[in-house]
């Protein structure tokens, strides 16, 4: 899990850079069609290159990850960044970016006429999980990585419609949901190009357009593609794959 290789690479990080401090950023796009989320993706990827390529961007190592939410009102996808940024105490003595500065910045690499919404704030390196704090945004680097390594689509997403659901799978297939860059490179091994859907290594099974079947990995804590029926060539008694129809999982969802 990303969230396990990030936390083990803190404590040599920390040693090698002890004065490091640390931000967390959301970055924001319009609503797009489901249908049109690859493209737009594609574009979130170049326009984040562009930033990180700024004069002006300070983080000496990045984590970055995608969400896709799907709107209530009218069934659109919201793509957005969550990331951590790893950013030298000088950032604090004379390079601060206020938020309106960066909103301003993402805003001219992402090319658009509008001004897109960005979070950033400071997180307090604090590795010892305590209660969460319900409906407020991280603050400690547990929960910074946490939200930021969570899933990239939420459950109840994938169960509510199929067709949304159906549509996503085929738009994120072989789409990277984490990045890391700068020095974070040296201390996280980064997998090969992933599929949101699919784990490293799983055979791509072979779906029909009728049906769509997934299963949730205990391991991994979240769900992936099966084959046709909710087969898949790995089961047996060690297996840690639990398959589900997509009936069946909205039904036990809605209990």
């Amino acid at each position: 899990m990303w969230q396990a290789k990030v936390y083990q690479a803190l404590p040599a990080l920390l040693r090698d850079y002890p004065d490091t401090r640390f931000l967390f950023m959301t970055l924001t796009i319009r609503n797009c069609p489901v249908r049109d989320l690859r493209r737009t993706l594609t574009h979130m990827a170049q326009s984040w290159q562009r930033l990180t390529q700024l004069r002006c961007w300070p983080a000496r190592g990045w984590v970055r990850a995608v969400e896709i939410t799907r709107s209530q009102k009218d069934r659109s996808a919201h793509p957005h960044y969550h990331c951590l940024l790893m950013v030298p105490p000088a950032y604090f003595q004379g390079d601060y970016l206020k938020q309106h500065e960066w909103a301003e910045l993402w805003r001219q690499c992402l090319r658009i006429n509008y001004k897109p919404i960005v979070d950033i704030r400071t997180v307090k390196l604090d590795l010892v999980q305590s209660l969460q704090r319900v409906n407020k945004p991280p603050a400690r680097m547990w929960e910074a990585v946490a939200e930021i390594l969570k899933y990239a689509v939420k459950p109840s997403d994938m169960i509510r419609d199929h067709e949304w659901f159906r549509e996503l799978v085929d738009q994120v297939h072989k789409i990277r949901g984490v990045a890391i860059g700068g020095i974070l490179k040296r201390y996280i091994k980064e997998r090969e190009r992933e599929d949101l859907t699919q784990e490293p290594g799983e055979e791509e099974p072979t779906i029909s357009a009728e049906q769509l079947f997934f299963g949730w990995k205990k391991e991994a804590r979240k769900y992936r593609r099966l084959g046709n029926n909710g087969g898949t060539k790995t089961e047996g008694r060690n297996s840690e794959l639990i398959t589900h129809q997509m009936e069946r999982a909205r039904t036990e969802y809605a209990q």
